[in-house]
């Protein structure tokens, strides 16, 4: 079996997050959980350090929120950093370009720009609303934030993501926004 991983991109657009936010606090932690924010990217981390990296930035930067909001809350800021990086500038440009519907009729390739195991299964339910399944779902709000996220910048009003069922086979979501 191939090792899961989470390709430089994703990292560099937790970073990208981070900006302003990165004590020294924060960075020692990350380095502990086997991300130092310092050094070099390396091309992808193993999927355990990734899940301790946004475990950790959760607990840190949202404590106010139950686990799964401040997971959530990292998951959108991320979406936000990624924008920034060269990857992600192109694929938000294109999520513009192609809205909401045809953005998460891609997001198994946009996943995988990210690591090298996604694999997603999306059923439409009406116009703007579908039933998604990921495989590998280990922090439910990371998608959640992801998805929301997302969806609104490729133009989605009152984006809605919700777990359905999260088990070892993967995550089932509801997502449904307006137009």
């Amino acid at each position: 079996m191939t090792e899961k991983l989470i390709f430089a991109q994703t990292f560099e657009g937790l970073l990208r997050s981070l900006t302003g936010k990165l004590t020294p606090r924060l960075a020692t932690g990350l380095r502990e959980r086997g991300f130092d924010p310092g050094a070099p990217l390396l091309p992808a981390y193993p999927q355990a350090v990734f899940i301790e990296v946004v475990s950790f930035l959760s607990r840190e930067l949202y404590p106010g929120l139950d686990s799964e909001a401040a997971v959530c809350a990292v998951g959108r800021s991320f979406m936000d950093g990624y924008g920034e990086t060269m990857v992600g500038r192109a694929m938000m440009a294109m999520m513009r370009l192609i809205g909401p519907r045809r953005t998460l009729e891609r997001v198994s390739r946009q996943f995988r720009t990210g690591n090298n195991f996604s694999e997603t299964k999306l059923t439409p339910i009406g116009a703007t609303e579908y039933h998604l399944w990921v495989n590998e779902v280990r922090l439910p709000g990371w998608y959640i934030g992801l998805l929301s996220r997302g969806l609104e910048l490729a133009g989605g009003q009152d984006v809605k993501v919700e777990v359905i069922q999260c088990d070892q086979a993967g995550g089932h979501f509801r997502v449904r926004w307006t137009v």
